[in-house]
Formats: structure tokens, sequence, C-alpha cells
């Protein structure tokens, strides 16, 4: 039999691997079974976040409307995900609700499938969840180039502040491809995270280095698959990296294994059942 002192020599000459699982951000909501950032898909998002207990950042892209309001839609035109066209910003909000933003996606959608929401009304939803206790939070990519600029920011900083959500411990954070996007949100917003997001080419940030007080970068997937070992010399300069836009089981294990810090994803539901294996 072995001694106790046996047993912690063994112990001590194990390598633990102690890199936690990924954090999970839902893609413009659950966008896998709903139309993309309508109000079904971000209400299946925090669903699922409720029955499972797992921890989801709900992710949106914003810019305004007509009528000054921050909506959220990916693109800046209507064309590839409601059934009319055109530029966004010359639209209301009260216009852009009477828009289909569903039927592109899926047949016969309901009325919450059809429906464009606005950041408030996001913002709202994520309040109400986190008071009954739901793991989720608040993940705003500002988009640009746009017509307002850094207007945007402002706005995005009132809002936060307005919820008492402008301070470290928010439940919100910060992306953008833009780097003076992320430098007015660090003027802003000091307190809270921010990542800066990378496509085509990790370009200069290939060694691992940030801009000044931003320590997440978030490349998309086939960069990562490119350049493996960009990962670990992000880690090795005490930075993040925060991948998208993964769905597939081969390449969900693939950031697990290289420590991604993040994962976003169109199927939350998929990327639990791999890690959880």
């Amino acid at each position: 039999m072995r001694s106790a002192h046996d047993a912690h020599d063994i112990l001590a000459s194990v390598s633990v691997d102690v890199t936690p699982a990924p954090a999970l951000v839902a893609h413009r909501g659950f966008s896998s079974r709903h139309p993309e950032q309508t109000r079904a898909a971000y209400q299946a998002a925090i669903e699922w976040a409720h029955e499972t207990e797992i921890p989801l950042g709900l992710e949106c892209d914003v810019h305004f409307s007509a009528d000054d309001e921050l909506i959220c839609l990916h693109d800046l035109t209507l064309d590839r995900t409601s059934t009319s066209t055109g530029p966004a910003f010359e639209r209301t909000v009260a216009e852009l609700k009477l828009l289909d933003f569903g039927s592109r996606s899926v047949p016969d959608p309901e009325p919450e499938q059809r429906e464009l929401i606005t950041l408030r009304e996001l913002m709202i939803m994520v309040r109400d969840a986190r008071q009954d206790r739901i793991p989720v939070n608040l993940v705003i990519e500002t988009k640009h180039p746009n017509e307002r600029g850094r207007a945007v920011e402002e706005r995005v900083a009132a809002m936060l502040a307005e919820f008492g959500w402008d301070q470290p411990g928010s439940p919100a954070e910060l992306v953008s491809f833009s780097i003076k996007a992320l430098r007015r949100f660090g003027w802003l917003l000091p307190g809270l995270k921010r990542t800066l997001l990378v496509e085509n080419d990790l370009g200069r940030w290939r060694d691992g280095k940030l801009p000044d007080g931003v320590r997440v970068i978030g490349p998309e997937l086939v960069l990562i698959k490119e350049d493996p070992e960009f990962v670990e010399r992000s880690r090795q300069r005490g930075h993040y990296v925060h991948a998208w836009t993964v769905n597939e089981p081969d390449d969900i294990r693939f950031c697990r294994d290289l420590g991604v810090s993040t994962i976003t994803t169109d199927d939350p539901d998929r990327v639990a059942a791999v890690l959880a294996e």
C-alpha cells in the first residue's frame, strides 16, 4: 500500500492543465436557431443561459438609425438581412420595426423573428435577465466606417453610464475592428474590457503586441488556423485570444486545446457540448 507521502510525490510529478474552458459568446444572438440580431435570437440565447446556467455573452453590432437611436444590425444596409433594401440609417426605428428581418432565413417567421431591436431594448433584456440571476453579459461591437463616426462610441458610453455599467465589473464588453474606436472607448470607459477584432491578416499584431490598454485580440478563426502559435505568443505577453466565428466540433476542440480564452459562435449549444466532452 502506498503511503500518503508516496501519493503526494506522485501527484507532484503530474502536470495538471489548469487552463480554463473558453468563455462563450452568442454571435448576433442564438443565430443558428433564429434570424440574426432579432428579438427571437436574443431571447433564445437568454433562455439557453437560463436553462444551462452557462455564462453567455450576447454579441451585437450597433450603428445609428435616422432618428438617432442605436440599432442592433450588422450591415449598414438592409439588403442582406431584411426583405427591404437601402441604408438602415435612412430609416427611423418605427420604420425599421415594420420591416421583415426573418423571411430571408426562415420560412413563415414569427413576429419576434422578424423584429429588429435597438441597443436600448437589448440592454433592458440583459438587465432584466441578470436581475433574475441569468448569467448573461453584453458584447457591443461598433461598426466603422459609418456616417456618425465617434458619435457611436460616445452614445454607447452614455447608455452604459445610464445603466450603471460604465465601471469595472460591468456586464458589458466593447469590441471593434477600429483602433480609433477602441482608443475612444479607452478614454470614455477606461474600466471596461476592450477587444481588437482582426480579419484577413494578423499584420502588426502577429507578435502578440496590442494597442495600449487593450488586452484581448479577436482574430477570425482562419487566422488562428494559419498560425496556431499566435495564441501562445499572445498569452506570453499577458494577452487573451477571442476567436470568431467557431461552429464546427473540430474547430471548437482546436481552439480549446490552443488555450483560446473566448469563442464566439452561432451555436452555443454545440460548443458547450464539445467543451463538456
